[in-house]
């Protein structure tokens, strides 16, 4: 019999081949004439559960979703044991907004068939929808055990992994789904945001590219690729992304906020731009503020995924720009993670929470600031909550662990973060950097203790209203230092640290383009950090120090940084007369043992004028090196100079940039011995720690 939709009847003998025949109009999207006949084949037999379940699905397709739920209801009634229509029903119920009905319609989809990949998967994306990101992750790794295959479980899993801070494996799931479908848009830009994050730069500009080829109208991927353009320095085609981004979709929160940060050079050019940077980013912060106002409770979730970090960089006033974002950024935070204010304890040891993504060897924050103060805090007056937000975890973290009341490993989403300090209700919160670490961004953005303090990991004002103090060094703040702060200042005995670092092996460096008999220029910090401004010091140096070399280091992270730094330094050179060939050297990064015979190598470690380094200045005053170092206004100007007064070695201090020149000069041939012999008066101040936990006690009242 030839059956036909739109025919007056169907005779219920021929209902079979009549729901054959809607089948397959419905799959080739003949979708008019499949519901047609559908319902014919409902008229000749009313309790048909096939027609009426896909009924509903076309229902379901065309938007349709309160006849769905009522049409697939129908269909379970007349026959439950079908898994597909426990799914399907579950499918319309999501889409109304029915979530845990919904809910409930997988997991009888999964009571029929427990290996049904869709129905696990369709499990996963609502639990996601209701914050309940473990068990949707649950859900998703049990739709690929059933369907190995399931592109969309890979990627949703690994946005979860990816939200989580489990960044590697977040990397492994979208490649998996990759291998699946080549050019999927979304997959590719997750992905590219996910090398982002990992600080492969490269990598995340070549995904978000590919991203926009295959689907040029992808928001989410040119905010992805301006950030990555930032980091490489292409500050104008990183906005104008994030502008495009914000353009195909006006409530992306993390473009717009990309698009403020994009505003601070990484790496200025030039004099002027460098100048600017702080004007530039304040006039971005307005624009922002305007669409915040416009659209509270949005702006929040962006919080700390990228962070003002390189204005610090800049040589110039930044406080009051960094305190306008700060209130942005507290009050975006608290719009959209409202929270109870921290209740005061009573009674009891004071509990101090500290968050840190750096409790691991070898890193700055830990050696310089962090592990000391764990080491030496009176544990008869404290207890010890610690927060390790980064993923990194070695000895040095498992003897963190050992020290604490309580030890926390990320990575961990915020919430998950928010919710483990709160169920601690520490008294105090201690974050020994805010800027490095994305996640800690948000966390200082709110109120999670009663007394929340920062300290000089990152040396500069946080700029939040949320942090209350401010730890520094009595010997790194000039006299005016507490008109820089958000925070009260307060200044700790020496330069705040009880730094202990383990004694480093020296291992030889030897590098091939060293010219006998030079004077060797050490410049340790990371490229990023050298401003135009100062370029001419080294000109300077160069015309009358005879044969002379400046050996700079590359960066791990910016190479293009190092590229950009050394023709600015080369283009200046020949400009007044200099061979840049013979005096300018790059090396590249060295491990700790290797970096210790650099600088046992080097006759004059020239500390960076705009942002002064505290860690390599202590490598080099323990090689017995001589540090020459311009003492500017701001604490990030002043860390060597602090260093140096601590061990009673101030020939290397200079006040202006002829002296900075003077001092070079004066000191490449200097005796070594006096200096290395002072270096362990830098070590294991346990003043600071001391003056630390009076500070902290009297905060509290």
């Amino acid at each position: 019999m030839d059956i036909r939709a739109g025919e007056d009847k169907i005779l219920r003998s021929d209902v079979r081949e009549a729901f054959a025949h809607a089948v397959r109009l419905h799959q080739s999207g003949r979708l008019g004439e499949a519901e047609t006949l559908y319902r014919q084949i409902l008229q000749a037999d009313p309790g048909h559960s096939d027609a009426l379940h896909f009924l509903g699905v076309l229902a379901h397709q065309a938007g349709r979703h309160e006849a769905a739920v009522e049409l697939i209801g129908k269909a379970i009634a007349h026959n439950g044991r079908v898994p597909s229509f426990h799914n399907n029903l579950g499918s319309a119920l999501r889409a109304l907004g029915r979530r845990e009905e919904a809910v409930f319609a997988f997991g009888r989809a999964l009571a029929c068939a427990p290996d049904h990949a869709g129905a696990h998967y369709n499990l996963g994306v609502t639990l996601q929808d209701l914050g309940r990101r473990e068990e949707a992750a649950g859900s998703y790794r049990r739709a690929l055990a059933a369907l190995p295959g399931h592109p969309d479980a890979l990627l949703n899993h690994g946005n979860l992994l990816a939200l989580a801070g489990r960044l590697s494996e977040a990397s492994a799931a979208y490649r998996r789904a990759l291998c699946l479908r080549p050019d999927h848009a979304a997959t590719l830009a997750a992905l590219g945001l996910t090398r982002l994050r990992l600080a492969r730069i490269e990598e995340a500009q070549a995904y978000c590219h590919a991203a926009i080829l295959a689907d040029p109208g992808l928001a989410g991927a040119y905010g992805a690729l301006g950030n990555a353009l930032a980091e490489l320095g292409r500050r104008d085609e990183a906005m104008a992304s994030c502008r495009r981004a914000v353009i195909l979709d006006p409530d992306a929160s993390d473009a717009r906020l990309a698009l403020a940060i994009a505003a601070i050079p990484v790496a200025p050019a030039t004099e002027s731009e460098s100048a600017g940077a702080a004007r530039a980013f304040t006039a971005a912060l307005a624009d922002l503020e305007a669409w915040n106002e416009a659209h509270p409770g949005r702006l929040g979730t962006a919080i700390g995924s990228v962070q003002p970090f390189h204005l610090a960089y800049r040589p110039h006033d930044v406080g009051q720009a960094l305190s306008r974002y700060g209130d942005l950024a507290a009050s975006a935070a608290a719009d959209c993670r409202p929270l109870d204010p921290p209740p005061r304890r009573s009674g009891g040891k004071l509990r101090l929470g500290v968050v840190s993504g750096q409790m691991r060897a070898a890193h700055p924050v830990w050696d310089v600031l962090l592990r000391g103060i764990l080491a030496h805090l009176d544990r008869d007056r404290f207890e010890l909550f610690l927060y390790h937000t980064g993923q990194t975890a070695d000895g040095e973290t498992a003897w963190a662990g050992s020290r604490a009341t309580r030890f926390v490993q990320g990575p961990l989403p915020a919430e998950g973060w928010i919710a483990e300090i709160r169920r601690d209700r520490p008294d105090i919160l201690f974050y020994p950097e805010v800027g490095m670490d994305p996640v800690t961004g948000l966390l200082a953005a709110l109120r999670l203790a009663p007394v929340q303090a920062a300290s000089w990991g990152h040396p500069v004002t946080t700029g939040l209203p949320t942090i209350d103090l401010f730890f520094s060094g009595e010997l790194l703040e000039g006299a005016d230092a507490d008109g820089h702060y958000r925070e009260r200042l307060i200044r700790l005995p020496g330069t705040g640290a009880c730094t202990e670092i383990a004694p480093i092996r020296r291992a030889d460096w030897n590098e091939a383009g060293q010219r006998t008999g030079a004077v060797r220029f050490a410049l340790c910090q990371q490229p990023t950090k050298f401003d135009p401004v100062d370029d001419r010091l080294l000109v300077r140096i160069a015309q009358q120090a005879g044969p002379c070399e400046f050996w700079i280091a590359a960066s791990r992270t910016h190479p293009w940084a190092t590229d950009r730094l050394m023709t600015r330094l080369a283009d200046l050179f020949r400009r007044e007369g200099l061979d840049p060939d013979a005096h300018l050297r790059r090396f590249s990064w060295l491990d700790r043992e290797r970096f210790s015979g650099f600088l046992a190598a080097m006759d004059v470690y020239l500390d960076c004028p705009a942002f002064s380094g505290y860690t390599t200045a202590w490598q080099a005053v323990h090689q017995g090196l001589p540090i020459v170092t311009l003492e500017g206004r701001f604490l990030r100007q002043r860390l060597a100079a602090g260093l140096l007064r601590q061990i009673g070695q101030v020939d290397g201090i200079a006040a202006t940039g002829d002296a900075y020149v003077d001092a070079a000069l004066r000191l490449a041939r200097q005796d070594r011995v006096a200096l290395a012999e002072a270096a362990p008066r830098a070590d294991g101040d346990r003043r600071a720690v001391a003056a630390f936990a009076e500070t902290l006690i009297a905060a509290l009242g």
